[in-house]
């Protein structure tokens, strides 16, 4: 019997706003970087951070800044990113609705002090029963760590949780080898990670497939 649910933050519950690519550009013009450029720098280092290896957003920039040999303003950077998030009323009127009969958490590689000040944005602070995430646990999933960390935060065995995820193979993968059930979300937006995603869905099924997390209430009722 399922007595938990585990949301992944980025592109499931929390989404990103259209225009964020075209602001990001503009922030990153005048020191000669497209977003496209720049990412690959952001996302070596944002994988240290959000695995608790650079602990602050200080020394954060400060790496990039020496990597890239230019100022660019990586607060700023993060300040815009936390801004652009957006969620959707609908979500927040799931995970209320889920409440009602399950516990209900967070579980994202992410960087939990920019989460929490997304929450505070949207008055949701209390929203979730736990939040676990990488950059407070000090493991990024798929390490099995997060994931027993985020079972113990609610006091659940794997086969009662499941897990609702967009990426399958860094995130769903993981959670099913562990005794969790899992959902993936295979909604129109499809990040990088999606060619991966593509060869792992031809030996792995997940228990259940949305496309929007309206669909999640009847759907965690019919897993077994």
């Amino acid at each position: 019997m399922i007595k938990a649910v585990f949301f992944d933050w980025g592109h499931v519950f929390a989404t990103f706003s259209k225009d964020r690519e075209r602001k990001l550009n503009a922030i990153l013009k005048p020191f000669g970087f497209t977003w496209k450029t720049f990412h690959p720098y952001w996302r070596q280092f944002y994988i240290l951070r959000s695995a608790g290896k650079i602990k602050t957003d200080k020394n954060f920039e400060n790496y990039i800044q020496r990597v890239t040999r230019k100022n660019i303003p990586v607060k700023a950077i993060i300040k815009n990113t936390i801004e652009w998030q957006f969620i959707p009323k609908e979500h927040i009127e799931v995970v209320k609705e889920l409440k009602k009969k399950y516990k209900v958490g967070i579980l994202s590689n992410y960087v939990e002090k920019w989460m929490r000040q997304v929450m505070k944005n949207y008055k949701i602070e209390n929203l979730f029963d736990a939040l676990i995430v990488s950059s407070t646990v000090g493991e990024r999933k798929p390490n099995a760590i997060i994931y027993y960390e985020a079972l113990k935060s609610l006091k659940v065995k794997a086969r009662e949780a499941v897990f609702i995820a967009d990426e399958v193979s860094e995130d769903l993968v993981a959670a099913s080898g562990l005794g969790m059930k899992t959902i993936w979300l295979n909604a129109d937006w499809r990040g990088w990670w999606s060619k991966d995603d593509k060869k792992v869905l031809t030996i792995y099924k997940p228990d259940a497939v949305i496309k929007n997390l309206r669909e999640l209430t009847s759907v965690i009722k019919s897993i077994k």
